[in-house]
């Protein structure tokens, strides 16, 4: 066998050897655990503050917290994405220049974004807005620029090829910040402006490491390359993906603010917690997507269009089966669920946690069809689904929150990845029936 893997077999025209193998098996693995633990550290982080903070104080940093994400999305899409691709392609031979250059691009962002973050916690104060939903906010504008800081560090080390140290910065990150949240709580110290504050210093900590050890830190480690060409290809690649999730957001976090709004900042906590047992499966769902899509891209660009129609039938039935099984697991314990997690404290709202697994149950019927939409080198049809999907979500969270309180908001979520499912199944059927169509040379 190893004879047979030292020739060249031709999978994606790589040289595959059994060294090769088992480098890559390694880098996968320690990929995996990496990226495990970032959605670990923010399940944990939500999971623990749901229990220990008031209903009042979590839905405050519910509130904060879900805008934070929102504002790192655009970190994320004309940053982080376009270095992943830019960076490989074009700066391989200077690729410290390059990551200097991103250095200064993240400072000028986030000092935006912290800046508008800052403002608004402090208008929030002088006009009498809740005082923790004021205070929770300035909190997340002294998190937000280390937090992505560390977000940005660890997608370099990918870049240098290099990922057991993002999963050292993860351990180092993830232990500190539990360690902090206990001594807190123990200390009665616990807020949701502590808590962010807490989050921007481990990231802190845990950041100089992974910058020492790729280079940055190291004397004489060179000079920046120009700043604006690399501004301009980000913008380029990334302004797409900005519209796209910007709609995706509207359709999935609306509801918090509205329900913060039209019922109180204890709805809007308990929303949130309904929401993490689900978060669980939308994980899966996700790091399954990143399995499938370069062996869909595969066969879309050999013209095996058979073997396309058929991974998305699989992937579809394979993970709207789990998505299922785990909803009706939710539905079967969802008191006992809610028990175990927050201590009987949002037990009046349980019932709600299968509702909210609807969700990953959308996300699973709709990742074949997605996967296979991208892979056939069509992401303006993601702009569609998320287009349709916001306008959704925004008019069923105002009608049906007024309605029916919390519940509406939850199936007001629900409503905005079902419309997303739908425009997603219709693209890719017609997606299909054109590819029948194609001679498989046209495709290749």
């Amino acid at each position: 066998m190893s004879v047979i893997l030292q020739e060249k077999i031709g999978l994606l025209g790589v040289d595959l050897t059994c060294e090769r193998v088992r480098l890559w098996g390694i880098r996968g693995g320690l990929s995996v655990l990496d990226q495990g633990m970032a959605s670990g550290s923010t399940f944990l982080l939500n999971l623990l503050l749901a229990r220990w903070l008031t209903r009042d104080g979590f839905g405050a940093f519910a509130v904060a917290f879900t805008t934070l994400m929102f504002l790192a999305i655009y970190h994320s899409v004309l940053l982080l994405e376009p270095m992943a691709i830019m960076g490989p392609a074009k700066y391989t031979e200077k690729m410290i220049g390059y990551f200097l250059a991103q250095l200064k691009i993240h400072a000028i962002v986030v000092a935006t974004l912290c800046g508008l973050l800052a403002l608004t916690g402090g208008a929030m104060s002088a006009l009498g807005v809740h005082r923790e939903l004021a205070t929770a906010t300035v909190g997340s504008a002294l998190a937000l620029p280390f937090l992505l800081l560390l977000w940005l560090v660890r997608r370099m080390c990918y870049l240098v090829q290099q990922p057991s140290i993002a999963v050292w910065t993860s351990v180092t990150y993830v232990g500190l910040m539990l360690v902090g949240l206990v001594g807190l709580h123990a200390k009665q110290w616990l807020s949701p402006f502590s808590a962010f504050l807490w989050v921007g210093a481990a990231s802190v900590v845990a950041v100089p490491w992974p910058l020492r050890q790729i280079g940055i830190l190291r004397a004489g480690s060179g000079r920046a390359c120009p700043v604006m060409p690399v501004v301009r290809e980000s913008w380029n690649y990334g302004r797409w993906l900005a519209a796209s999730t910007t709609l995706l957001s509207v359709a999935s976090q609306t509801q918090t603010y509205l329900a913060a709004a039209m019922i109180g900042l204890g709805a809007a906590g308990a929303l949130r917690a309904m929401q993490i047992p689900a978060l669980v499966m939308t994980q899966v769902v996700a790091a399954v997507a990143l399995l499938v899509l370069p062996t869909m891209s595969y066969d879309f660009g050999r013209g095996r269009t058979d073997r396309l129609r058929s991974k998305t039938v699989l992937s579809t039935l394979a993970m709207t089966a789990l998505a299922t099984a785990y909803f009706v697991l939710l539905w079967v314990f969802a008191r006992p669920i809610e028990h175990l997690l927050y201590g009987g404290k949002f037990s009046a709202y349980a019932w709600l946690i299968p509702v909210l697994g609807l969700v990953p149950v959308c996300s699973g019927f709709s990742l074949g069809f997605a996967m296979a939409l991208r892979a056939a080198q069509k992401p303006h049809f993601d702009l569609l689904a998320n287009a349709v999907s916001a306008p959704v979500g925004l008019i069923t969270a105002l009608l049906f929150i007024k309605a029916w309180g919390l519940a509406g908001a939850a199936i007001s979520v629900v409503a905005g990845f079902v419309a997303s499912a739908g425009v997603l199944f219709l693209s890719s059927s017609k997606l299909m029936r054109e590819m029948q169509r194609t001679p498989k040379s046209a495709l290749a």
